[in-house]
């Protein structure tokens, strides 16, 4: 019973864009939460200062719990992350639906994603969205893990 008034409560926050305050919450969970594929040290900067990457920021009343970044020329998500504590809450799926929806009024026509081949909870969270598993790229990740690509039509 308490899950789902959790997850009720979490699924009502606001998403904004990000501004050039957001970029040490999203250097520092990006470093948390993908740190076994990368130096996300690195990649994310080059993401923030790029202006064709969207930055979303998912905040309950002031404090941002997770963000989406989205590579607005080619539909590719980039990264969806979610503080730990606040996984399983909702705010993913929040994140991945505004997302779509602003893909779709920039005029995307499809939305990709790569993930860890062994990253089976990423694939699960994308499968339930609809994604479906288009190729895999060996070695995507500076660790060397392969990669899964996924897409879904908007």
């Amino acid at each position: 019973m308490m899950k789902k008034r959790k997850e009720k409560r979490y699924a009502q926050g606001l998403t904004r864009v990000a501004s050039e305050g957001d970029g040490d919450f999203v250097q520092k969970l990006s470093c948390e939460v993908f740190s076994i594929y990368g130096d996300y040290d690195e990649i994310v900067p080059r993401w923030l200062s790029n202006p064709d990457v969207l930055t979303l920021i998912y905040v309950d009343d002031v404090h941002p719990l997770g963000f989406a970044m989205l590579s607005v020329p080619s539909g590719e998500i980039l990264a969806i992350a979610v503080m730990p504590q606040y996984q399983r809450t909702r705010i993913g799926s929040v994140l991945l639906k505004r997302i779509r929806d602003l893909a779709s009024q920039l005029g995307l026509r499809r939305l990709t994603v790569h993930t860890a081949d062994e990253n089976a909870g990423a694939q699960l969270f994308f499968q339930k969205a609809g994604f479906e598993v288009i190729g895999s790229r060996e070695r995507y990740y500076s660790q060397g893990q392969t990669a899964l690509i996924l897409s879904k039509g908007i």
